[in-house]
């Protein structure tokens, strides 16, 4: 999803190989995509000269590995989000780009999204007055079962490293934050299936919330268009649903309400609600996907040299919030490999 598809509407990107632990795995993924190569080790990927960057979705306990192995050699790398398991190691990945001189841009695909930037400069031109309170929810339904990766500690899991990375992201968008409490629910020992987070901004000490969770787990349900009918549809007990994908940024003036900001062309776009009750409305302003705006992005900034809208840096700071929030629910923070 995050890669095939986009790479299909952007010139000069191929998705031509790919590697797996498992030979057979990789050769099946790659006859139902039409992938033309299949490596059987992540080493023989990274050694090919054939191969000019590297899109990293491995398991969260596995992205600083095989990211600094790929910068290593030689090849920029797209890494899906979080960045890694742990702050410490989120700074290990930008000492090894700092050095090799490559990039590394993480994969939150909603902040390449021309919505993303609407959605910021509405805030900053004081579209709802001084900021007081930013509220970020992001719960999803699984779809799959409690031994997947997501739910497995050993493997970096949990809501928090998932759907909640996405939140931490958004409301980093608006600032800098610190933690002030943080409330999980374990669906096994150290692995949280619900995190609750109360933040504050460390500029005017405005307030901001996450909610991130998976809903559901090891239920299953056929997925095809997401309305949240189609969602719904089939036998009604054998799906737990919940979806929440939303940003609210309450000021003194009034409030903006990001709807659906993981897929925008799905949502309803930017809405603003002044004290008066008055709404306006802003459509997204180019109906594409976020991954296709990530991967141009990705592109120009390796070929050309342009900015990287998620670097290292920024990582770093996300990842020390998922971490203060792990510690502040009394959890532990997330270990790789």
């Amino acid at each position: 999803m995050g890669l095939i598809e986009p790479a299909k509407e952007v010139d000069g990107v191929e998705v031509a190989a790919v590697a797996a632990r498992d030979p057979q795995r990789a050769q099946d993924y790659a006859t139902e995509h039409g992938i033309p190569r299949v490596f059987e080790s992540y080493d023989a990927l990274l050694a090919s000269n054939e191969i000019d960057a590297v899109y990293n979705p491995l398991p969260n306990s596995h992205h600083a590995r095989w990211t600094i192995a790929a910068l290593e050699a030689g090849k920029p790398v797209l890494l899906e989000k979080p960045f890694t398991a742990n702050a410490d190691e989120a700074r290990q990945v930008a000492e090894a780009a700092e050095q090799t001189g490559l990039v590394v841009m993480e994969a939150y695909h909603w902040r390449f999204h021309p919505q993303a930037d609407r959605a910021i400069e509405l805030v900053a031109e004081g579209a709802v007055g001084e900021v007081t309170h930013v509220e970020a929810a992001m719960v999803f339904p699984s779809m799959h079962g409690p031994d997947d990766i997501r739910y497995r500690y050993d493997l970096a899991g949990g809501a928090l490293m998932d759907t909640g990375s996405y939140a931490l992201s958004n409301l980093r968008a608006f600032g800098e934050l610190d933690v002030v409490r943080a409330e999980a629910e374990e669906m096994a020992p150290d692995v949280d299936v619900r995190m609750t987070a109360e933040l504050r901004y460390r500029d005017g000490g405005a307030t901001a919330s996450i909610t991130s969770a998976f809903t559901g787990i090891g239920q299953k349900a056929e997925l095809g268009d997401p309305d949240a009918d189609d969602l719904n549809a089939g036998d009604p007990d054998a799906f737990e649903f919940e979806f929440q994908a939303e940003v609210v940024v309450t000021g003194s003036e009034g409030r903006l309400l990001i709807d659906n900001p993981l897929a925008p062309m799905w949502g309803s776009g930017l809405t603003v609600i002044d004290r008066g009750g008055h709404t306006v409305h802003h459509e997204p302003a180019e109906q594409v996907a976020t991954y296709t705006c990530q991967l141009r992005a990705f592109q120009a900034c390796v070929e050309e040299g342009g900015p990287n809208q998620y670097p290292p840096s920024e990582s770093i700071k996300t990842m020390e919030l998922i971490d203060a929030v792990y510690r502040a629910a009394g959890l532990p923070v997330r270990v790789g490999i």
